[in-house]
């Protein structure tokens, strides 16, 4: 009997344990799975401005819940918000930036003030505050390269206008496996002097002009070993060419700096058939590949003339301040490109080795429609607060948003949104990464030179 009762007693024991265990696991995966709005941050003084009140117009339909953010005296064409995204765990945080708006404009900054080198968004925005700019609101930008033993950490892979100086230009690469003249591919935002909206996959069309003979130029401060047969590098770039093995001819005399639509003479002052040349502050050097170098020896020489001819198009972007380029094209009147929706119906095997644009990361994009500017970045990588995106899903979530076109920026460990004076996101590293450009709202008063 005595026995019995022991062994009534165990099983119930073993009962209540079991259900016990049961329970703070489920509660355990509810925390898990359930976004964490009162998470501590590395901009928890940034979050903790933020308050919660419905929208004062239209919610984003992608959005679950919306968190302002909110500072006393913020420009009131300009707010700053998190949404919550109603599919799973992904905290998006917007710059919204009404067009129209007589007080704020959308400007570009080239980190470090030249292609050589990385810097973060605060480091700029202290650099910006002492000349007397305010950044309000920018986000990261394009893709670049962070190292390599050469020293040439840095250099920008897009294009990048600012202030109406033509700073870097690539050729269009095939960067997805759809090669020119695919509109996908590399793509560029840009705002021109008086105003218009463009996004474009945009062309150099640089030409040599020397003794009768024509040299197409293909890119500008970029590596030459990239597809760039002839490069222009000019003071933006850095001290030095950085190329080695390279046939570089120093011309001066040009007016500078290079713009989007381009006519000036120059002086060929020395012929350097080693590379690595000094960019001279009053001029640019030219770096040929070897098939180029044997054909163009003869025509170069010391004091030789010519003329250097730059034509962006399409040919609005002649015309173009300032512009910024990533990889994708996103949105176009309101859809998604063809090409990312079959690469989000196939998984991304529509295109293999570019498959972790399938994957849920932190990413960072620009949109607009006709009344208003998007900067958009998207945390990941933290599980039970925000895990990320694929490519597809931050583009539909731009179209929830409102957005008619949309481009990809850099993402990952980059993806970070500065506002009220801080990094308002959560970078997934956990810290502010050094960037190559930012893309960013600021006051309309004009940058100083």
């Amino acid at each position: 009997m005595q026995a019995n009762n022991q062994r009534i007693y165990l099983t119930k024991t073993a009962i209540v344990c079991g259900i016990t265990i049961l329970l703070i696991l489920g509660i355990g995966a509810l925390r898990a799975t359930a976004p964490n709005f009162n998470a501590d941050s590395t901009s928890s003084s940034i979050i903790s401005k933020l308050i919660r009140k419905p929208p004062p117009d239209r919610p984003n339909p992608a959005s679950k819940k919306r968190d302002y953010l909110k500072k006393p005296d913020w420009p009131q064409d300009l707010r700053i918000y998190r949404d919550w995204w109603k599919e799973r765990d992904a905290a998006v945080y917007v710059a919204e930036m009404r067009r129209e708006s007589e007080n704020l404009r959308f400007g570009v900054e080239l980190a470090n003030t030249q292609l050589l080198g990385r810097e973060t968004i605060s480091g700029m925005a202290r650099r910006l505050a002492q000349q007397d700019i305010p950044l309000l609101a920018g986000v990261n930008g394009s893709f670049g390269l962070r190292g390599d033993r050469v020293g040439r950490g840095g250099v920008i892979f897009n294009l990048h206008i600012q202030d109406g100086e033509l700073v870097s230009i690539a050729p269009r690469r095939d960067w997805w496996g759809f090669p020119p003249p695919s509109p996908w591919g590399e793509t560029s935002f840009g705002v021109t002097t008086d105003g218009e909206f463009l996004l474009d996959a945009v062309e150099l069309n640089g030409v040599i002009h020397i003794n009768g003979e024509s040299l197409e130029v293909d890119c500008i401060n970029q590596i030459r070993e990239t597809g760039c047969a002839a490069v222009i590098y000019t003071p933006r770039f850095g001290e030095q060419t950085l190329a080695r093995r390279s046939y570089e001819v120093v011309l001066k005399g040009l007016k500078l700096p290079l713009t989007g639509r381009y006519r000036s003479s120059f002086k060929i002052d020395a012929v350097n058939r080693r590379g690595n040349s000094t960019i001279p502050s009053n001029g640019v050097v030219l770096a040929l590949d070897y098939q180029l170098a044997v054909k163009w020896d003869a025509t170069f020489s010391a004091g030789g003339t010519g003329t250097l001819e730059i034509a962006l198009s399409p040919v609005k972007w002649q015309q173009v301040s300032d512009g910024i380029g990533g990889n994708l094209r996103l949105l176009r009147n309101g859809n998604i490109e063809p090409e990312l929706v079959e690469f989000h119906e196939s998984g991304g095997r529509s295109n293999y080795r570019h498959r972790n644009a399938a994957r849920w990361n932190p990413r960072s994009a620009l949109g607009f429609n006709d009344d208003k500017l998007f900067l958009i970045a998207v945390d990941g990588r933290q599980y039970g607060y925000s895990i990320g995106m694929t490519l597809y899903e931050m583009a539909d979530f731009l179209r929830a948003l409102g957005a008619k076109h949309a481009i990809n920026f850099d993402g990952g460990g980059s993806s970070a949104l500065w506002g009220l004076n801080s990094i308002v996101n959560r970078p997934s590293r956990g810290y502010e990464r050094s960037v190559f450009n930012i893309a960013m709202i600021t006051t309309q008063r004009k940058v100083k030179k």
